[in-house]
């Protein structure tokens, strides 16, 4: 199985969720990155993860969830929880151009994560008709 992305915006928020392996390009214009949408001719240059929810195998050692930027990892869970990176002063932010790659350890286990777009030009475009 692969990441679903629940909830696209130009605006700011990307929620992708997934209960196995996979690798998410950041970085790019719409038809490179994941999370670009064709409304917008903008190129996303990064993304910060505001928020993360995971559940992972309970009593067993080594169960939770590698989030790795490129081949850096910059967060690993275990257990069941959410982290509020944004809601607590700072999103994070490690590499945020490099592909966001989630490893599961353990059989069973889920991850939903927020993410902040970047822009190159710095500004978030409007999700407005108006």
């Amino acid at each position: 199985m692969t990441y679903r992305i629940v909830k696209n915006t130009s605006q700011a928020a990307v929620i992708l969720a997934t209960a196995s392996n996979s690798g998410i390009v950041i970085a790019g214009n719409n038809s490179t990155s994941a999370i670009g949408l064709a409304s917008v001719t903008d190129t996303i240059v990064g993304a910060s993860i505001k928020q993360i929810w995971f559940s992972s195998d309970s009593g067993a050692a080594a169960n939770g969830w590698d989030i790795l930027r490129g081949s850096n990892t910059v967060w690993q869970t275990d257990s069941t929880a959410w982290q509020d990176f944004a809601g607590n002063g700072s999103p994070l932010t490690l590499d945020k151009a490099a592909t966001l790659t989630l490893t599961r350890t353990g059989s069973r286990g889920t991850i939903m994560i927020e993410l902040q777009k970047e822009y190159a030009t710095g500004h978030k475009p409007s999700d407005s008709n108006y």
